[in-house]
């Protein structure tokens, strides 16, 4: 377990991950991969290693686990980037879970600067899924960085979902 977010640490969550995912191919069910980060929003030049130091990304972590089920799986992958597995979900419904976790995420300021320097934050969310986007963790989960890298290229509060659609 993370210590400072409450969700798996990133071998286990790969582990989780990889064994959801065979589960979902040899059955032919829908599996969702949703990687999130927070993005900056105000006049503030970003800084990751002072916004973290005020543990935005614990509250990043609260609001992903508030929203997971008894199946799904939370982990932080590396520093600020956390991640939910979502067995027997779509890409759909993975856009809902996103679109919610950005909307809740918009409710909370951290302190900038000074003690009167709020920040407000938001997160930027990627999804992937199997089958659409193919059946292969190490695909999958490169496929959902890249789609949030764009993300945190073009704004706030975005859910980008993964280009490369699953080869026949």
């Amino acid at each position: 377990m993370d210590k400072l977010t409450g969700l798996m640490q990133a071998g286990p969550f790969q582990e989780r991950f990889d064994e959801e995912l065979k589960r979902a191919v040899r059955f032919n069910r829908p599996l969702a991969l949703l990687v999130a980060t927070w993005a900056h929003k105000g006049p503030q030049e970003f800084d990751r290693r002072t916004i973290r130091s005020y543990g935005p990304v614990k509250v990043l972590a609260a609001i992903i686990k508030k929203g997971l089920r008894d199946v799904d799986a939370g982990g932080r992958l590396d520093g600020d980037i956390l991640a939910a597995v979502l067995p027997e979900t779509e890409l759909a419904g993975a856009r809902v879970v996103a679109e919610r976790i950005c909307k809740e995420a918009e409710t909370h300021e951290i302190a900038g600067e000074t003690l009167d320097d709020l920040i407000r934050l938001s997160v930027n969310v990627a999804i992937v899924s199997h089958p659409v986007h193919g059946a292969d963790a190490q695909i999958l989960l490169a496929e959902a960085r890249v789609a949030l890298d764009r993300a945190q290229a073009e704004g706030y509060s975005l859910v980008y979902e993964g280009d490369r659609p699953a080869e026949a």
